[in-house]
């Protein structure tokens, strides 16, 4: 296992695999619960602002309740399909590794990659891209921004369309979506700054609308890790060892990398 530099360059990342998205939500939410007799008042609609049920980027369902979760007894809406009972049995794999090839591309141990199903990455933003995404978020501070990159392995070859690859695209969305809530809540909960692309939309999902967009098939992932391929017909975003059998999202935040939030991720 390589050592973590203390600071995440540019071309640095930090990764993990994980067997499910709500082992990445349990380890870096997890904290004290909210209440009114907390030392440290918090309420949700300080923190986040939940989209009308029925909007264009309300798509993680009427399930729209969030929380800290209890480190004892944590819960979260995510745990699905047997995922909570193998959480602690998946070895996970941390690295720091300086991107090569045009898609980035890593040497990972295959012993480490049998069961999982998640890649959580954490880099800094590339400094070419970093007035970009500024620009997409316009309440998040000038300060360095932090890029997580939470990639899900599908079954269904992404590329092709059917039945079968519009619904697993659909619960691949609503599983970042409402995880994705719960991460950004407990970064502002430490006092950070953080949203995440609603991967339906291209837009940020907490801020104030903008004209910049990301998809998943945008050239600005290639700076992020992944591959973008076109087709022809269309165009592909590529991962470095599950190809295009994967759904992205992307999470952007203030706090470093060694803020405790995402401390908690290497320790997984």
């Amino acid at each position: 296992m390589a050592c973590l530099s203390p600071v995440l360059s540019g071309r640095t990342r930090l990764v993990r695999y994980l067997s499910g998205i709500n082992v990445l939500v349990h380890s870096m939410a997890a904290s004290r619960p909210v209440s009114a007799a907390s030392a440290c008042t918090v309420r949700n609609s300080d923190l986040v602002r939940i989209r009308p049920t029925g909007s264009d980027q309300d798509r993680a369902g009427s399930d729209r309740h969030l929380y800290l979760s209890d480190p004892v007894g944590i819960h979260c809406p995510l745990e699905r399909d047997g995922e909570h009972s193998r959480r602690n049995e998946l070895p996970v794999f941390q690295l720091a590794a300086e991107l090569s090839g045009k898609d980035g591309s890593q040497e990972v141990p295959p012993s480490e990659l049998s069961d999982s199903t998640v890649e959580c990455a954490v880099l800094s933003c590339p400094e070419p891209l970093r007035e970009d995404f500024l620009s997409m978020f316009p309440e998040a501070p000038s300060s360095d921004m932090m890029v997580i990159t939470v990639t899900q392995k599908t079954q269904n070859d992404m590329t092709s369309w059917s039945a079968d690859v519009e619904q697993e695209r659909e619960e691949m969305l609503e599983r970042f979506v409402r995880g994705a809530q719960e991460i950004c809540l407990a970064l502002q909960v430490e006092g950070f700054w953080a949203d995440f692309i609603d991967p339906s939309s291209g837009l940020a999902f907490f801020g104030s609308y903008t004209n910049n967009t990301l998809f998943e098939t945008d050239d600005r992932y290639s700076q992020l890790g992944f591959h973008i391929e076109d087709l022809g017909c269309c165009r592909v975003i590529r991962h470095s060892l599950w190809g295009t059998h994967v759904f992205v999202g992307t999470i952007f935040t203030s706090a470093p990398s060694r803020s405790f939030v995402l401390e908690k991720l290497q320790s997984i």
